[in-house]
C-alpha cells in the first residue's frame, strides 16, 4: 500500500492538474454554450499563449507579459468570430476550419521554436511551501487560483449583471433576446474575445508548470 503522504500529495497534484484543465475548458465551454461553435483552436491558442509567455519572460515578468499577451488574443478571438459569422460557419464546418486554424498554429509554433521541449525559467518555480507532509509549489497554487477566480468571475457575470442575463437569453434563444433589444452580434465577438483571453491564461500556467513543445496541442 503507498503511503499516505504519497497519496495525499497525489490528491494535490490532481487537483492543481483539474484546475488546469478547468482554465482550458472555461474559454471552449464558452465557445460552444453561447455561440455554438465547437473551437478546436482553443488548445493550439493556449500553447501559443505559453510559447509567447515563455519568449517574453527573458525580458518581463510573466505576468506583465499576460497584460501584453490576453489583450491581443482577446482581439484574435474577435477576428476569428468576424471569419465564421462572416462566411455563415456552420457547426460541422467550425470543427474543419479551427481544425485547420490548429494545424497553421502549430505549424507556425514548430518555425519559430523548433520542435525541441522549451522550459521557462522563472522566480516562481522555485518557491513552494510544506503544508505539513506536503509540498505546495507557487505555480501551482496560482493555477488553482486564477481557475477558481475566473471561474467565479464568470459565474457572477452570468448569474447576477445584465450583460450575464443578456448573453444566456442570446444564447437560449437569439432570436427573441434580439426582439427585446439584444445585440447578438456585440454579445458574440466579447464571448468569443474573452475565451481567446482565457486561453492566454491557461498558457501562462502552461508555461509556469510544465514543459512545452507543439506535439501537446493534440495530447
Amino acid at each position: 500500500m503507498p503511503s499516505a503522504t504519497l497519496l495525499g500529495q497525489s490528491v494535490l497534484s490532481g487537483i492543481v492538474i483539474g484546475s488546469l484543465y478547468g482554465l482550458l475548458g472555461l474559454g471552449l465551454s464558452m465557445s460552444w454554450g453561447m455561440l455554438r461553435q465547437v473551437n478546436l483552436a482553443h488548445f493550439a491558442l493556449a500553447f501559443l499563449g505559453g510559447y509567447l509567455t515563455f519568449q517574453l519572460s527573458g525580458r518581463l515578468d510573466p505576468f506583465v507579459a499576460l497584460a501584453v499577451i490576453a489583450p491581443l488574443f482577446f482581439l484574435a478571438g474577435v477576428a476569428l468570430h468576424w471569419f465564421l459569422t462572416r462566411f455563415s460557419v456552420n457547426l460541422l464546418n467550425t470543427l474543419l476550419v479551427t481544425f485547420g486554424l490548429t494545424s497553421i498554429i502549430e505549424a507556425a509554433i514548430q518555425w519559430i521554436w523548433t520542435a525541441d521541449f522549451h522550459r521557462m525559467e522563472s522566480a516562481y518555480a522555485g518557491v513552494r511551501w510544506r503544508l505539513g507532509p506536503l509540498f505546495l509549489a507557487l505555480p501551482d497554487l496560482l493555477t488553482l487560483l486564477f481557475a477558481l477566480g475566473l471561474s467565479a468571475a464568470l459565474w457572477a457575470v452570468l448569474r447576477y449583471t445584465d450583460l450575464g442575463k443578456a448573453m444566456r437569453a442570446s444564447a437560449e434563444d437569439s432570436a427573441m433576446a434580439a426582439a427585446f433589444g439584444v445585440n447578438e452580434k456585440r454579445l458574440g465577438y466579447l464571448v468569443s474575445g474573452l475565451a481567446a483571453a482565457f486561453a492566454a491564461v491557461a498558457g501562462l500556467c502552461l508555461a509556469l508548470n510544465h514543459t512545452l513543445a507543439p506535439v501537446q496541442i493534440y495530447a
